[in-house]
C-alpha cells in the first residue's frame, strides 16, 4: 500500500515546514517534517488505524500526529489519500478547509 496527497495536503506540508523554519529553525522543520512523513508511512501500512468518521462527508479518517491531524480516506485499492494536514486546534472542519 502507498498513499497520493492531495494538493492542499502538498500545499498544507509546506506551510507547515515554512512556519517550522520561521518558529523553530530549520534542523527542527526537517524534523517535523520527518515525524508527519513517518505518520504517512504508518497510516499506509494500517490505513484503518483511525475510525471512520461517518458523520462527515465526504466519509474521512481523521489521525492525529503530534501538533496536526491527517485528513484521509481509503481509495477502493487500498491506497491512502490524503486530504489535509492540520493543525489540531484549527476549524479544519470549515468546507473551505477539508
Amino acid at each position: 500500500m502507498g498513499y497520493k496527497l492531495s494538493h492542499e495536503a502538498e500545499e498544507d506540508i509546506i506551510n507547515i515546514y515554512l512556519e517550522g523554519i520561521s518558529q523553530f529553525g530549520s534542523i527542527q522543520a526537517d524534523r517535523y517534517h520527518h515525524k508527519i512523513e513517518e505518520a504517512f508511512y504508518f497510516l499506509s501500512d494500517n490505513p484503518e488505524a483511525a475510525p471512520l468518521r461517518i458523520e462527515l462527508k465526504p466519509n474521512i479518517r481523521v489521525h492525529p500526529t503530534h501538533s496536526h491531524i491527517v485528513i484521509y480516506q481509503i481509495e477502493d485499492n487500498s491506497d491512502l489519500f490524503i486530504l489535509r494536514v492540520r493543525h489540531k486546534r484549527e476549524d479544519w472542519l470549515s468546507h473551505d478547509k477539508l
